[in-house]
This record gives C-alpha cells, structure tokens and sequence, in this order.
C-alpha cells in the first residue's frame, strides 16, 4: 500500500475513535432532547387542562350569580305573595314565583355539574403535573449522565484530536479533503478494505459496503497511491496484496 493510503489508513484508526466517542455522547444527548420534549409536550397539555378549568369555573361564577338573582327574585315574589291583594294577583304571582323556582333548579343543577367536571379536571390536571415532575426528574439524570460522559472523554478527544492533526499532516490536500467529506457523511468510516471473494478469480468487492468493485479499480488502487472512491458507498477504498504477493 502506498504513502497516501497508508497515512489514510492511520488517520481513519483516529477518526473511529473519535466517531466512537461522540456517538456516545450523541446517544446521550438524545436521551435528553427526548426528555425535554416529553416535558413541553406535558407542559402544552397542562395549560390546556388549565384553560379548560379557567373556562369552567368562569361558566360555573356565572351561573352562580345567576343563582343569586333568581335566589333574590324569588324573595321579593314571596314577599309580594303575602300581600297580594286579590286571588287572580296571587295566582299570577304563585305562577311567577313557581315558574322562578323551577327555572333556578335547572341552574343549580348546571352549577353542580360544573362544579363536577372542574374537580375532575383538576384530578387530571394534577396526574399531568405529576407525570411532569417525574420527567423534569429523568431529564435531570439524563443531563448529569451526559455531563459524566462528557467529562470522562474530554482528555481523550483532546488527546485524539492531537494525533488526528499528526496523522492528517501527512496525507496529501485533495486526499484529506476527500477523506473528511467522506468522514463527515459515513460517521467517520470513510476508508474500505477490498477484499478478494474468489480465491481462484479476480472478482473484489467492497468491505464497507459488499458492492462489487472492478479489477480497474484495484489497479488503481495499487499503481497511483491515491483516493478510489467506492461507487456504491463513497468509502476511499485500499487494498493490502497477501503476504505472498509481498514476497515475489
């Protein structure tokens, strides 16, 4: 294998290391978005329920003072019962006042139910609340876990990112450009083995990805010491010849 690929090859053993790290802090950052989502998801339905509770509980003071009016009504016919004068004012009073009655019970009863339907709202409203607080609680141990990891690999990929700079000195521009875009977008593995599948043909493939690669393709590999992309997966492949090879 040539200088290129091989100054390649040690940077990609670096850039795994790296990859390897973040994606645990990633995983652990990811466990911490979806906390934090589930907690504004339980906030939005909390200010809901609220809503609600507010609607019916201004519904409810305002059938109350209904309540009350009717409630007042109904002193005064009372009063006005007692010093009718004639049987046909009594009658029409007793009619009124009956007819009062009967039209505030229908309203107390609106009230009592609404009364009903905001306790159990508020129930709901505080099974929310808790499910809420035990989500602020996972969210907490999910941020002190990302902290832990954070921390213990902090040395570490300040130690990687030095050899990562060491080992990139040595890799030609456009090779190195081609490598980080191609790190970038696989998750650091932007380098493939080719591997022989037939011990007695020349058929390769691409150990990244199993897509077939062209003898064409190997050669190049082997007579310019440059980056030959995969056309499947985009992997920079190299190509280490058998020990026997090395040997003739």
């Amino acid at each position: 294998m040539g200088a290129t690929l091989d100054a390649l090859c040690r940077l990609q053993e670096v850039e795994l290391q790296i990859a390897e790290i973040q994606r645990k802090i990633d995983r652990k950052q990811g466990v911490v978005k979806k906390q934090e989502q589930r907690i504004a998801d339980h906030e939005t339905k909390i200010r809901a329920w609220q809503a609600a509770i507010r609607t019916d509980q201004m519904e409810a003071d305002r059938l109350d003072l209904e309540v009350k009016t009717n409630e007042s009504q109904i002193a005064k016919l009372r009063q006005a019962l007692n010093s009718a004068k004639t049987n046909k004012e009594y009658s029409a009073i007793l009619t009124q006042l009956n007819t009062t009655k009967a039209d505030n019970s229908k309203v107390e009863e609106k009230v009592l139910a609404f009364f009903r339907q905001i306790e159990s709202k508020r129930k709901e409203l505080g099974n929310l609340e808790a499910e809420r607080d035990k989500e602020i609680s996972r969210c907490q141990e999910a941020k002190a876990a990302l902290k832990e990891v954070e921390e213990k690999s902090r040395e570490k990929l300040n130690q990687l990112a030095r050899d990562r700079e060491a080992a990139a000195s040595a890799v030609p521009g456009k090779a190195l450009d081609t490598f980080n875009r191609v790190a970038r977008k696989l998750d650091g593995e932007a380098m493939a083995q080719v591997i022989r599948t037939h011990p007695k043909r020349e058929e390769y493939a691409c150990e990244g990805c199993n897509m077939s690669i062209t003898i064409e393709q190997v050669n190049n590999i082997l007579s310019r010491d440059d980056a030959v992309l995969c056309n499947s997966c985009g992997r920079i492949l190299y190509y280490e010849l058998p020990a026997a090879s090395h040997a003739r």
